[in-house]
């Protein structure tokens, strides 16, 4: 249960990849459309009809608004309680009461289950009197589902277990981007056992003022075609016909009557059919679910069979992850509730020649896929659960590499643009390069390489296992030589936080190579060989770091500039894989500074501006046993969510001094907010 007066920006609903993820900006269900995570919208929308009586609880039927529209009453929404996996809207009338609750069931201890791309959507309704009543529940769906742009076309097809729009194959795998949904496949709505029509959006508002605004009803019956009236659009759109989603919006309509005495439950599953859904290296690929033949409709069926089962285990995860979580306190139960679910979904789950691959999209940012400094922040939760999925994040970076498409001693950033891996494209595409014509100034050489050796070694101090060490050891080894050379003092150049700009003699992404040195030197001991030369390198860096960036009281943001300061994130390893390489006195003097540093939202990231990240203020809070210091940094990021006017999915990156969004949204790296609940020693 959400603390009181939680407030999620945006809400989860159906959210299980890049393309497939619906959420909520109302405070209530109603207050808005449903959009994709990108803020497009993609409406799903729901009413009753109670005795007569006619109300919305999701979404607005009169998604369009070109032409004025009143709408029905709004069913009042007492709760909302936002989950790790679910999502559940409690409604109430004098009548009768009901709940909404979608369950996109990513179990990160089922990877089959959390494969299937298919959500479910399960309502109670309550009368309250005791009395017989009839209740017919409707819900429609857009064919912007499956459309990136409006001006594309749908048709509409059925199979015994459902009812689909889809866009063919013809764009599959063709175009890639961050502001790009998907524009192949289907998106079905698997319900059998409701009736079933497709309108325009049009149509079905005027057949619904027509049936239910007569004079006896209190409604308001003001026509939303204006005084010129224009085109309805098809009353009805037959099977298998191409057609625009512009300007007619085709809806596909499923609708069930129930005579009510005491309660009546029922639900109904949504999927979504990608065909192939990654490009790898020139090569389409299928997702994960796939990998042993089944075909969607038969994925489709088990996942439907499966309801009450899937839904007794999500419930037993959900309850024991939040368990762990309110020891921390309750709020930040709060926080990564609401991460969860971003978290996962900013990924597609696939598979390729036996091996599973794990893709993150760098979401409202660049697009770019299997971003390295997007991996290293989002590690936590799935190392708590599942680290082999942390290997199939890493798999497109090596794999870059033995194809031989990159050239460089330091470590990549990507391996291409969502969904299209076919090589790294940051700082080398046309956009970048009219600003920077060296691509090699775009680059994040420290980064990269401490981002993918301490990865790995997150990885085998999860798996208790050295095989992601050895499997690499010989690229790795080169990306630990790059850093004994170039790391300790790095040259100006961009780090994880490039939004901020280049930046030289940069203390943490100091920090960083020392700890990966560190790290390194760790596994070639845990594999029986000697990691002297390495240790004693780190050992070494780490002694000269404390005299050269100490600033009196605190330490700085860079080699050179006295007065600057910075979170140093990156020393988070230092205690989580136990390397002790720096003196408590720094971990004394910076615990001291944050605590004086605090705006109303959060500790800025440097002294540069009043710029926070969500990831990082929390990764500072392994570095000090200080439950005061912890209380803060959570406080004021559930204050940022509950008072932010900018409703979209979770942002990282919020300024600290008023409740705004800077930049990023609905990314993975709210990962990196569960590792209070890590534990790798």
């Amino acid at each position: 249960m959400n603390v009181s007066g939680f407030r999620a920006p945006a809400v989860p609903l159906v959210t299980h990849d890049p393309f497939f993820s619906l959420w909520s900006g109302g405070t209530c269900l109603t207050d808005d459309n449903t959009r994709h995570w990108s803020g497009v919208r993609q409406y799903m929308f729901g009413i009753v009809i109670f005795d007569g009586e006619i109300y919305e609880f999701m979404g607005k039927v009169g998604a369009v608004d070109d032409r004025y529209y009143t709408g029905f009453r709004k069913l009042e929404q007492v709760s909302c309680e936002v989950r790790p996996m679910t999502t559940v809207y409690t409604f109430a009338h004098p009548k009768f009461d009901m709940q909404l609750k979608f369950t996109s069931p990513l179990l990160l201890n089922d990877l089959d289950i959390l494969a299937r791309p298919v959500s479910y959507v399960d309502y109670t309704i309550k009368a309250k009197d005791g009395k017989t009543h009839t209740a017919i529940v409707q819900f429609g769906f857009s064919g912007e589902f499956c459309v990136d742009m409006t001006t594309q076309q749908v048709s509409i097809g059925k199979t015994e277990q459902s009812v689909y729009f889809t866009s063919g194959t013809q764009n599959m795998l063709k175009n890639c981007g961050d502001d790009h949904r998907i524009e192949w496949g289907s998106f079905h709505i698997a319900a059998p056992e409701y009736e079933f029509e497709a309108k325009s959006l049009r149509a079905y508002q005027l057949h619904l003022q027509r049936q239910y605004g007569d004079k006896n009803r209190f409604i308001n019956n003001l026509n939303s075609q204006g005084p010129n009236r224009e085109q309805l659009g098809p009353d009805h759109y037959e099977l298998g016909v191409p057609t625009g989603v512009h300007p007619y919006y085709p809806t596909i309509l499923i609708k069930k009557e129930y005579a009510l005495e005491k309660e009546s439950c029922d639900g109904f599953a949504l999927a979504y059919d990608d065909v192939k859904c990654i490009q790898y290296f020139g090569e389409n690929v299928d997702a994960y679910w796939k990998r042993s033949g089944q075909t969607f409709d038969e994925m489709l069926r088990l996942a439907r069979a499966q309801h009450d089962e899937v839904l007794a285990k999500v419930a037993v995860f959900e309850t024991e992850l939040l368990e762990k979580a309110s020891k921390v306190s309750a709020k930040y139960a709060d926080i990564v509730a609401l991460a969860y679910r971003q978290t996962v979904a900013g990924h597609k789950l696939a598979y390729h020649n036996g091996q599973l691959l794990f893709i993150s999209k760098e979401n409202y940012s660049n697009g770019c896929a299997a971003t390295v400094d997007v991996t290293y922040p989002s590690i936590p939760l799935f190392l708590m659960y599942a680290p082999e999925l942390v290997e199939g994040m890493l798999r497109p970076i090596f794999k870059l590499l033995e194809k031989g498409l990159w050239d460089w001693e330091f470590a990549p950033h990507d391996a291409g643009t969502y969904p299209l891996l076919n090589g790294q494209v940051y700082g080398f595409l046309p956009r970048h390069l009219e600003t920077r014509p060296d691509p090699l100034d775009s680059q994040m050489p420290i980064e990269e390489c401490g981002n993918m050796l301490l990865i790995v070694a997150a990885v085998c101090a999860a798996q208790k296992d050295m095989h992601c060490f050895t499997q690499h050891r010989q690229i790795l080894k080169q990306w630990a030589d790059y850093l004994v050379k170039m790391g300790y003092n790095p040259e100006n150049q961009l780090c994880t936080d490039d939004f901020a700009g280049h930046l030289a003699h940069n203390c943490n992404l100091s920090v960083k190579a020392i700890c990966a040195l560190a790290a390194y030197a760790k596994m070639l001991e845990a594999v029986g060989e000697s990691g002297a030369a390495y240790r004693a390198k780190a050992e070494e860096f780490a002694a000269v770091w404390e005299t050269e960036a100490f600033d009196g009281d605190h330490y700085r943001l860079t080699f050179d500039q006295a007065g600057s300061w910075s979170l140093k994130y990156n020393m988070v390893w230092d205690k989580l894989l136990e390397l002790k390489l720096f003196s408590q006195k720094v971990y004394d003097l910076e615990l001291a500074w944050y605590k004086d540093h605090f705006n109303a939202y959060g500790i800025p990231l440097d002294n540069r501006g009043e710029t926070t990240k969500t990831d990082w203020q929390m990764w500072t809070t392994r570095l000090f046993d200080d439950k005061q210091y912890t209380d803060l940094i959570v406080d004021m990021m559930w204050k940022y969510l509950c008072q932010t006017p900018d409703r979209v999915p979770f942002s990282d990156c919020n300024y600290t001094t008023e409740p705004y969004t800077r930049i990023f949204i609905g990314r993975t790296v709210q990962g990196g907010l569960f590792i209070n609940l890590l534990e790798l020693m």
